[in-house]
């Protein structure tokens, strides 16, 4: 009945429309779960979780003036636009470890973030989500609160509105949350989430400008083992996110060899097409502490309408570092005295 009114109160959230901009893109989103549903924390029984992530990208600013082309006749060589190259980035570190002491995981976030609405974001998120074992697999529940400071970037902006609410004059600080449900079983996963549910509540800075909308987000995935003497798995996935007013779709196909390398495509609808590779280097090593090492990257290519030659984005590269061991050593039977009276205080 619980989880009935938790997926209630998510649709209701879901439906507040505001003037805002959208969380950071990325493209190895299956490998980032955490981040946009923290239901998704402790996705391994007594392993401390570190996943580290870069994103670069290169996009054109229009510098328009006196010889601005004329849009009605875009074959006037006549009239020129100088075209600005800018660099954005996106920096993420996430760290999560499931507790067997309070049976649920707890994750911290940080997030630094130039986009290319000349910005800079700065966040850092604190979470919990408790693990429930149903029909083999593990249902999650996860809820998590975080401080966002927006600031002007320094680049020089000369825009035609001056008063465009997306530009700022002076830095401002939100406090928001997320909450979502996530299950994850031995060949597949699902999960629901709903980030900046209060929509940003302003704790310093001007008010009403760079509002954060609520906006859900769907994902799935499976692994599907291949029946063939070389131990192959495609792994497909999907994510679909909207705040009601945009909706955003992403699927992505990897196949992985031996749980060593994979490598695959993704495609964001009318936004890029990506190549994905990376492996576990040291997956068959005796080293326990070792095996838990990951490494990934991905290069997107845009598509026609917002590629180099329209005066868009020159593509996206991304690295991804993931690193995971176990802290906890079982327990070993040491001493003298009776095997029943050690057996007993072993639990």
């Amino acid at each position: 009945m619980r989880l009935k009114y938790c997926f209630l109160v998510l649709f209701l959230f879901s439906f507040y429309t505001l003037f805002a901009q959208e969380n950071p893109r990325f493209t190895l989103l299956p490998w980032l779960q955490p981040y946009f549903n923290p239901a998704a924390m402790g996705e391994k029984d007594n392993h401390l979780n570190f996943t580290g992530i870069l994103r670069q990208h290169s996009f054109l600013m229009h510098e328009v003036g006196e010889n601005t082309p004329d849009s009605s006749n875009p074959d006037n060589d006549n009239d020129r636009v100088n075209k600005i190259p800018q660099n954005g980035d996106q920096v993420l570190l996430h760290i999560n470890s499931y507790i067997k002491q309070i049976r649920g995981a707890v994750g911290v976030t940080f997030l630094s973030d130039k986009n290319a609405q000349m910005i800079d974001n700065v966040g850092f998120q604190f979470g919990y989500a408790t693990k429930i074992r149903v029909y083999g697999g593990k249902l999650g529940i996860g809820v998590q609160f975080g401080f966002l400071s927006m600031k002007k970037s320094d680049v020089e902006l000369n825009p035609n509105q001056p008063e465009d609410l997306s530009i700022i004059s002076e830095s401002v600080l939100n406090f928001d949350m997320k909450f979502g449900v996530h299950y994850q079983a031995p060949t597949w996963y699902a999960g629901v989430s709903c980030a900046d549910i209060l929509g940003g509540i302003r704790i310093s800075g001007e008010e009403g400008v760079l509002k954060v909308p609520q906006q859900l987000y769907i994902t799935g995935g499976y692994i599907w083992n291949l029946k063939t003497p070389v131990p192959w798995s495609i792994e497909p996935s999907l994510l679909i996110r909207t705040n009601m007013a945009t909706w955003s779709f992403n699927a992505m196909a990897v196949a992985r060899y031996n749980g060593i390398v994979w490598f695959g495509l993704a495609y964001e609808l009318d936004w890029a097409l990506g190549v994905v590779v990376g492996a576990v280097p040291f997956y068959n090593h005796s080293n326990a502490y070792l095996k838990g090492l990951e490494i990934g990257a991905a290069y997107s290519f845009p598509l026609a309408k917002f590629g180099y030659s329209r005066g868009g984005s020159m593509g996206d590269f991304e690295i991804i570092f993931r690193y995971g061991f176990s802290f906890y050593r079982d327990k070993t039977l040491t001493g003298y005295g009776s095997s029943r009276h050690l057996y007993k205080n072993q639990y």
